[in-house]
């Protein structure tokens, strides 16, 4: 056999030199990935010593080696009962837990543990490598979202408001308690994407689904199970989160009360004018009777004197304030009983029309211009024909008689426009008469009052106020002396009455 080939002396030792400097090269890194690691790293003997421990380590709880790792971490005098060093230095296997460490501070320090054991070549090992990550931060943040999610799930159990979710699939993962009072739902009732939209104002869940920002409605209707309405106000909101939609959210406001309260509340003004009419009736029959009185003197002088003519005006004057007196406690008696609505569909352009062509031709024997303005597509509506023409043939004659009062007169008009506003329907009458100071303003609704003289009873704007109260509507004035008047009818379309179907 022949001799292996012999390296110089030189090249053996430069091999060998290579080789140490390999070793240094692998044990530097690893000493700074041991040191520099984003978690505690420490090494612990049989004895529950620490041996080493890494630069984050040493930073939180200082330098402990040569220390008992319970006495060092814990600052306890005996071996913790969870101690995962110890299950693995029994099984020799990998262990997890939880641990609490004291730092330099004293704070308390919360890390998931990891116990893996130092194996010698021979399988042996005398030596557990642990692994601690601050979870202190982490832990802070799960009670946090606990009490932030107990906060909110007890907030919406108790809203008095209907809260209803939906996930992106359609199911309602949120159904609390008041919304299953609106909705008449039994408590453990599961309810579809599909059930709810039945429910819900027709097209509403669409519209909340394509819409990006909230959906309002403040006055609608929802169905519940029986089939029966109930008014509600409703926001819907599509949820997304990262650009995803992740579902829909909706809040239900029962409007029961308020509407309760709102006709209540009408009720109550309608008799508070009529309390303060009575006064003002009793003044007006003092004045009647005074007429009377004076039209029987002129008739008993009349027939004791033998004066024909003189019993003529006296006849006439008996007979004209009679008239008024029943003029007077008819429209006293229907502004107090109230009145009777009989709703129908139809276009508020044709009542406007018809005034129209009453006072038109009253206004041009007066020499007054009228002028009138209507929007021909306008929708039709739910209105009681006779009250709407009663109140705007109220305004249309007061607008007249207040140009034929102004002394100027010269250059009068009147001028009537009906058209849609933020989703009510308006009808205005303006003048360019007399006017109206603040003492007559404070009073034309709220009072048997008249500027008509013996002309008027006193109760055709208090009229006008009630029907167009009892539409859900409201009477709006603004008067100069010397410039005229406006009166303005606004009627809400989501708040006029409902045509009355009968059971069949």
């Amino acid at each position: 056999m022949s001799e292996p080939e012999k390296k110089p002396i030189s090249e053996s030792v430069l091999d060998g030199k290579g080789a140490v400097d390999e070793h240094l090269r692998i044990r530097r890194e690893y000493q700074l990935l041991f040191d520099k690691v984003p978690c505690n790293i420490i090494l612990i003997d049989r004895d529950y010593n620490i041996v080493r421990a890494n630069e984050r380590a040493r930073e939180t709880v200082g330098n402990l080696v040569g220390k008992p790792c319970y006495q060092g971490l814990k600052k306890t005098d005996s071996l913790c009962s969870e101690c995962t060093a110890r299950q693995t230095f029994t099984d020799g296997e990998m262990h997890t837990g939880h641990h609490v460490w004291k730092s330099q501070t004293g704070e308390i320090v919360h890390l998931h543990v990891i116990t893996v054991p130092m194996n010698l070549e021979n399988g042996s090992f005398d030596t557990v490598m642990e692994l601690a990550v601050d979870v202190t931060q982490t832990m802070a943040l799960e009670e946090d979202l606990k009490f932030v999610k107990e906060y909110l799930e007890t907030l919406i159990a108790t809203s008095m408001d209907g809260v209803l979710a939906m996930n992106e699939k359609g199911k309602v993962t949120v159904f609390n308690p008041a919304a299953r009072r609106l909705f008449g739902a039994d408590d453990n009732q599961i309810l579809s994407q599909e059930e709810m939209s039945t429910l819900m104002p027709k097209g509403f869940l669409a519209h909340v689904s394509e819409s990006v920002g909230n959906v309002y409605m403040p006055e609608a209707e929802i169905s519940r199970m029986d089939g029966t309405q109930t008014p509600v106000r409703l926001v819907g909101s599509k949820l997304i989160v990262d650009e995803g939609t992740k579902g829909m959210a909706f809040s239900i406001q029962d409007l029961q009360e308020l509407k309760k309260l709102e006709k209540q509340k009408l009720e109550a003004e309608r008799f508070a004018a009529v309390g303060q009419t009575v006064a003002g009736l009793a003044h007006g029959v003092k004045n009647l009777v005074n007429a009377l009185e004076g039209g029987m003197y002129m008739l008993n002088s009349g027939l004791k004197n033998g004066e024909i003519d003189r019993i003529g005006k006296g006849m006439n004057t008996l007979r004209r304030n009679i008239d008024r007196i029943g003029a007077t406690v008819k429209a006293f008696l229907n502004f107090s009983k109230g009145m009777n609505l009989t709703p129908e569909l139809i276009n508020p352009i044709v009542i406007v029309g018809e005034v129209i062509e009453v006072f038109a031709a009253k206004a041009e024997e007066e020499g007054i211009d009228f002028e009138y303005e209507l929007v021909e597509d306008m929708k039709p509506a739910v209105l009681d024909y006779a009250g709407i023409y009663e109140c705007v043939s109220n305004l249309a004659d007061n607008a007249i008689y207040a140009c034929i009062k102004d002394e100027k007169h010269k250059g009068s008009r009147v001028r009537m426009r009906a058209f849609d506003e933020e989703g009510a329907i308006v009808i205005e009458v303006a003048d360019n008469g007399c006017g109206m100071d603040y003492d007559v303003k404070r009073k034309v609704f709220s009072s048997f009052f008249t500027t008509k003289g013996l002309d008027g009873t006193g109760l055709g704007l208090l009229m006008t106020k009630k029907i167009i109260q009892e539409h859900g509507g409201m009477v709006r004035l603004s008067s100069m002396p010397g410039k005229g008047s406006t009166f303005q009818i606004r009627l809400p379309r989501n708040r006029l009455p409902r045509i009355n179907v009968p059971s069949m």
